[in-house]
């Protein structure tokens, strides 16, 4: 499950100890430079440079095999289609991805940097991208039916309507089956699964900037194409109509399709993970508040465009 850093500061597991010389053996050979990388909350990642002045991400999978064989598997299928990590070896033993390098930063830290700019500039390349990623073949099947069947029994009698208070919690459910057409909307096809800013990474390019990768592939899944692109705009105040305007865009002018009202759906469709987290046994309070907030707010969008149509 996936918030913003710069808000809940929550790492998932513990960082894995890894010593020096066990990178220079995943790498195969002797490193001039080893330093862990920040910004991930789930699995332990070191940049490493070799004596040969290549440099590597090694990423060491906490999650345990699952996840190692859910990115290994997808990172596989997408090599040459997308703006992926290019894997150079695989330890299978410790569960252990070695990759080239991207260099770059996060979308997260071009937006906290106050590239305005830049970060307008790359809504239609990402349009792009997610519509190279819908057409996709899925993996495997996907219904969203149980998904929102176990998401109404959460928000009727679940931990999620205690924490959101009965009024916003009957509110979500309302919208949530007023949308239930729409969130199943498109072909199945293979998806991220925890897509945000923090995992995509842009570099500039002359006096612009380009999408350099997108990484953390490790609970790819199938879904609507709607799915990616409701994670990706989970916090919907961070994209103006503009920035949603030119990513549609990008999206259509590459093949792909958008219904009507796309951006709400794809939220409310990404609004399943949320009550999902609410409705767990233990967590951080700053989780839950983080949210509540987002529900409140996506629901009072959905209202507001109600009231517009």
């Amino acid at each position: 499950m996936r918030l913003d850093p710069t808000v809940t500061h929550a790492r998932v597991f513990p960082l894995i100890d890894v010593s020096r010389d066990q990178l220079a053996e995943v790498v195969g050979g002797r490193i001039i430079h080893a330093e862990p990388v920040e910004g991930g909350l789930t699995n332990t990642i070191h940049k490493v440079v070799t004596e040969s002045n290549e440099t590597f991400g090694v990423k060491h999978y906490a999650g345990g095999r699952d996840w190692f064989d859910t990115e290994l598997t997808t990172l596989t299928l997408l090599h040459g289609t997308l703006p992926i990590p290019e894997v150079v070896h695989v330890d299978d033993a410790r569960l252990v991805i070695v990759y080239r390098w991207i260099e770059g930063m996060t979308l997260l830290d071009l937006r906290r940097k106050g590239h305005k700019e830049g970060f307008a500039s790359l809504a239609e390349p990402l349009g792009r991208v997610l519509a190279a990623l819908a057409t996709t073949d899925a993996t495997e099947p996907f219904d969203l039916a149980p998904m929102l069947d176990a998401s109404y029994v959460r928000l009727m009698d679940g931990r999620a309507r205690s924490r959101l208070g009965a009024p916003l919690a009957d509110a979500l459910r309302k919208e949530l089956e007023a949308a239930e057409p729409m969130m199943a909307w498109g072909a199945v096809c293979l998806s991220h699964g925890d897509l945000s800013h923090r995992n995509v990474i842009v570099a500039r390019r002359g006096s612009g900037w380009r999408i350099n990768g997108v990484i953390d592939w490790e609970t790819a899944t199938t879904s609507s194409p709607l799915f990616d692109i409701g994670s990706l705009m989970r916090y919907g105040d961070r994209h103006d109509p503009a920035w949603l305007e030119a990513f549609a865009h990008g999206y259509r002018d590459h093949g792909g399709q958008l219904p009507d009202g796309w951006n709400l759906w794809a939220r409310l469709l990404d609004c399943l993970d949320l009550i999902e987290l609410l409705d767990e046994e233990q967590g951080l309070q700053v989780l839950f508040d983080d949210c509540r907030t987002l529900i409140a707010k996506l629901v009072a969008d959905v209202a507001r465009s109600r009231g517009s149509a």
